[in-house]
């Protein structure tokens, strides 16, 4: 899972290259080994080094949209690295949020890919909730805190890697802080293989009373933070379901035979173009209300969230008839898609966690 893919192409001022060049030359030759479970580093690094996880950092409507349309790019072809770019947005949401003073040193190489790390947050997004209890604790000593706990099935990670976390205390406060991996109180364990998405650098973190310095602390009032990054961290997913409906739509649009045999398909690509512009639209509108800590603006966003997953696993579930046996066989491009489409809509917030937050709501 840790395996890196290709040699970084040289970047500097006078080679600088854009998404679209960097998906056609570094990452769609290597989508294969990408979904076999090789880390795609250097691709990363390159999308770094072209701004694609710097967009949002100026916390605008614009700058938001932007960075969703960057990663749409990039689930177009693979959602493995799309989604490891939500892990980098994230973490750079969460840098660029933070008015603690030790986040600032970290925020600039972390938003061009110098540094590359995850965002920790799906179990503490889920306690937040009260799905789950928060898996980390905290103890307040001289300088930091010391930390301890398992947390599984964090992404984007490697040795060396940062990560954000959310741990509680023995008051009850919660602390949100920056923590590094492959350390020998931050360890990494890979505990499992699933049927996509096996090239994300995805493993459970084990934290043995970890030192987390005060100039690791993103916020030291994490329960007054998350409503402030939430809005954000949901709908930058949005990214990852629209860019792969837009490839599955192209990629039925290549199939000559399939298309011919298939003239009465449900969802044919024209259609799910169409559901992505209304969906983009939406996006715009709610990307222009992010900053609103009220429940009822991040409701709508869930919501939004929801329907972008249907989307994706209906247009997988289309694409997948319209080959039919051909998409069923082992290295199939539609099969390989529907594998994707699975993850959007468990990936935290699932759509099972939307739909237990939409009905409490109701």
């Amino acid at each position: 899972m840790s395996v890196d893919v290709g040699v970084a192409p040289a970047i500097g001022p006078e080679t600088t290259r854009g998404v679209a060049d960097i998906v056609a030359v570094d990452l769609r030759p290597q989508i294969g080994a990408i979904d076999a479970g090789a880390y795609p580093e250097t691709v990363l690094r390159a999308l770094g080094a072209a701004g694609a996880f710097a967009h949002h950092t100026d916390g605008t409507a614009a700058g938001l949209l932007r960075a969703i349309e960057a990663m749409g790019e990039i689930a177009e072809a693979c959602l493995s690295t799309a989604f490891c770019t939500w892990c980098q947005d994230a973490l750079v949401w969460y840098l660029a949020r933070s008015d603690a003073p030790g986040p600032a040193g970290q925020f600039a190489a972390t938003a061009d890919g110098r540094h590359l790390g995850g965002t920790g947050l799906s179990n503490p997004m889920k306690a937040f909730s009260g799905i789950e209890p928060l898996a980390l604790s905290g103890t307040r000593v001289p300088g930091g805190y010391r930390v301890r706990g398992r947390l599984p099935w964090v992404s984007n990670l490697a040795p060396g890697h940062r990560f954000a976390a959310i741990f509680a205390l023995d008051d009850g406060r919660r602390v949100m802080a920056a923590l590094t991996t492959g350390t020998d109180t931050v360890g990494l364990a890979a505990n499992t293989r699933f049927v996509a998405l096996e090239g994300t650098g995805t493993y459970t973190v084990l934290i043995r009373d970890a030192f987390v310095s005060d100039d690791d602390v993103i916020a030291p009032d994490a329960a007054a933070f998350v409503p402030r990054i939430r809005n954000g961290f949901v709908l930058l997913q949005t990214g990852m379901g629209l860019g792969l409906a837009r490839g599955v739509a192209a990629l039925m649009r290549t199939d000559d035979r399939g298309r011919r045999q298939a003239a009465a398909l449900p969802l044919p690509p024209e259609a799910i173009e169409e559901r992505i512009a209304v969906l983009h639209e939406r996006i715009a509108v709610a990307a222009e209300r992010q900053a609103d800590p009220d429940r009822s603006t991040f409701l709508e966003i869930l919501r939004l969230r929801l329907d972008v997953s249907w989307l994706a696993l209906e247009s997988a579930q289309a694409a997948m008839l319209q080959f039919g046996a051909r998409g069923y066989q082992e290295g199939s491009e539609a099969f390989r898609r529907f594998r994707e489409a699975q993850f959007v809509s468990i990936v935290t917030p699932s759509a099972k966690h939307i739909t237990a937050e939409l009905a409490r709501s109701a």
